[in-house]
């Protein structure tokens, strides 16, 4: 069985649309999941105990240079939303707001 999403053809575990039509035919799911699901296949490839490896001091040499990392970029970014001050220019931080200092209130 073929499924359009290809989420069961990808990990071969039935998906949702597959367990339906399943179901609905009166059919089991153990039958169309994956072997390598499976307890038996599971028990079989953990019968033997894993041993221990040396650690990369004891590996041999094969004359190939290590794979190095690549260099680290800088990510872009969004733009900036004003013009960049130069050192000495000085800094309004409140331009175009006015204030109340120094006016001259009355009551008429």
């Amino acid at each position: 069985m073929i499924c359009s999403c290809r989420s069961w053809q990808i990990s071969g575990i039935p998906c949702s649309h597959a367990c339906a039509v399943v179901y609905h035919s009166g059919f089991q799911l153990d039958e169309y999941l994956h072997e390598c699901y499976h307890i038996g296949t599971y028990k079989k490839a953990y019968s033997f105990p894993m041993q221990p490896i040396n650690g990369p001091h004891d590996w041999g040499k094969n004359g190939i240079e290590p794979v190095l990392s690549s260099i680290e970029r800088k990510m872009s970014r969004r733009p900036q939303k004003n013009r960049r001050m130069a050192k000495n220019e000085p800094k309004n931080l409140k331009l175009g707001h006015l204030s109340r200092k120094g006016l001259l209130i009355t009551c008429t």
